[in-house]
């Protein structure tokens, strides 16, 4: 239980400092297109999508970055974070802390899926885009054919990925001080 604790004590302490992050490619193992970035606040969705080509920068990028206490992300330890920092050396420091809600799962014995998860603890989508696999991709090529109405969506699925890690996280740090007691 201590290491469920870390994640719990972590999420208690910075909840309201937090910012949801989550990435897009171009292709498999290829470069960003986009990166969504969700800022949980009481009351509001405040959220920025951050697009290749548009306001993708590390200037862009970095105050939001900078004002967070710690990052939630879904396996962004091993996806999300490193190709930001190969793409934008130094944006994301070492040592900023990093709640990542896979590995939180995977402690709790948990799927290890973001869909069956969600599904798991009722958390809802939108669009049925999201149960598709590569549509990320799949829409940020029809938008470079000059679908405008293909980046909408693409902007739309980052941004629930985005919005739902917050109530993922909500649910699991439930789920673990429920399995403490």
């Amino acid at each position: 239980m201590a290491n469920n604790q870390h994640y719990i004590d972590l999420y208690k302490k910075n909840k309201w400092e937090a910012l949801c992050l989550d990435i897009e490619v171009i292709e498999f193992g290829g470069s960003i297109s986009l990166v969504g970035m969700y800022i949980p606040k009481p009351g509001l969705i405040e959220s920025e999508c951050f697009i290749r080509g548009k306001n993708l920068t590390f200037n862009e990028m970095k105050p939001l970055i900078d004002n967070a206490k710690i990052i939630i992300t879904f396996n962004g330890l091993r996806f999300d974070i490193p190709k930001i920092n190969k793409e934008f050396p130094g944006l994301i420091p070492k040592d900023k802390k990093v709640l990542d809600l896979f590995r939180f799962a995977c402690s709790l014995n948990m799927p290890y899926k973001l869909r069956t998860l969600e599904n798991t603890f009722g958390i809802e989508r939108l669009t049925s885009e999201s149960e598709r696999k590569g549509v990320a991709i799949k829409l940020w090529n029809q938008y470079k054919k000059g679908d405008i109405e293909a980046l909408f969506k693409l902007k739309e699925y980052n941004r629930q990925d985005t919005i739902n890690l917050y109530f993922l996280a909500e649910k699991l740090i439930k789920h673990a001080e429920s399995k403490s007691q």
